[in-house]
């Protein structure tokens, strides 16, 4: 593909993709918010037509979020859209695991809240249809933000600059997404910037990107449509379990939902530390020897004489 507008420095790429994108979202989610709020398509607030009013929102929101990473990444980048790490093939097994870091964070995090007596389950509700619609609803947010943050922001900013830096501007830029959210405060600020940094980890030495889904969408579905908590300070009120959290905000983390606990941050720091050093032992000296090849390989200018 052609580079049309031929933005060479990754790190403006990426930060300009974000920008606009960050203006288009702003300008589709007022009407739609507004919307919702005065009834949206029911009329009613009940749980279910909250759910999808939700889902509208985030799939005319992401429409167009979407479509404008098609345009930098084809336009600008010059590159394929699945060039931000979309194989399959051999990375079944890092999906997985992204799930399962999830599910153990956030059961470790329940568990502790539950012994501590923070947490209580007064009653239980299973009911396929709300569990699948809300599987949908969070399959479609964890791969748009995936794709937005750790794909196309992430992969631009590697071009120009030490892997773990641009995971850490990254991880900055997937809390200031999360700024407006609903109950967000200091210590929920930090908890989003670590999971930017866990959701990354993986990338980083991969540039595949289902770790990452995987690890997000199990990580919003466990605990909000199973355990009841609230997700990024959105209230899910289809959960499995129905839950009362009692205790400091810090503890339990209020109406930000487990995001906004200090066990939150404890586990992911601890999941961040293990998975870098796994990662680190099986791709480091792997990435080394490609940077050196592609050094080596890199043709020198030569020096001609062009007078005459």
């Amino acid at each position: 593909m052609s580079n049309i507008l031929h933005v060479k420095q990754g790190w403006i790429r990426a930060l300009l993709f974000f920008f606009v994108g960050v203006i288009i979202s702003g300008s589709i989610a007022s009407p739609i918010h507004t919307f919702i709020e005065e009834g949206g398509l029911g009329g009613t607030h009940t749980a279910n037509q909250s759910l999808l009013d939700v889902f509208l929102f985030y799939v005319i929101n992401y429409i167009g979020i979407l479509l404008c990473l098609w345009y930098f990444r084809t336009k600008i980048d010059g590159e394929s859209i699945l060039t931000l790490g979309f194989k399959w093939s051999g990375f079944s097994k890092d999906a997985l695991l992204g799930a399962s870091v999830a599910i153990l964070i956030v059961g470790a995090g329940t568990t502790l809240l539950y012994v501590g007596d923070n947490l209580k389950v007064y009653r239980l509700n299973f009911n396929v249809l709300n569990l699948l619609a809300s599987a949908l609803l969070f399959i479609l947010v964890a791969f748009v933000e995936e794709v937005v943050i750790r794909g196309y922001v992430l992969i631009n900013l590697m071009e120009d600059m030490n892997r773990w830096l641009a995971l850490f501007i990254s991880a900055i830029l997937f809390t200031l997404m999360h700024l407006g959210n609903e109950g967000i405060n200091l210590l929920a600020d930090l908890n989003i910037f670590i999971a930017g940094i866990l959701l990354g980890v993986n990338y980083i030495y991969t540039k595949n990107l289902w770790f990452a889904i995987f690890l997000h969408f199990s990580w919003n579905f466990f605990q909000g449509s199973i355990i009841g908590f609230n997700v990024s300070g959105m209230k899910i009120d289809t959960s499995v379990m129905e839950i009362i959290t009692n205790g400091p905000n810090e503890i339990t983390g209020g109406s930000f939902g487990f995001e906004g606990s200090a066990f939150a941050a404890i586990l992911q720091l601890i999941a961040i530390v293990a998975l870098a050093m796994f990662y680190e032992k099986k791709y480091g000296k792997k990435l080394v020897k490609s940077y050196k090849k592609a050094v080596a390989i890199t043709p020198t200018p030569s020096i001609t004489d062009d007078t005459e």
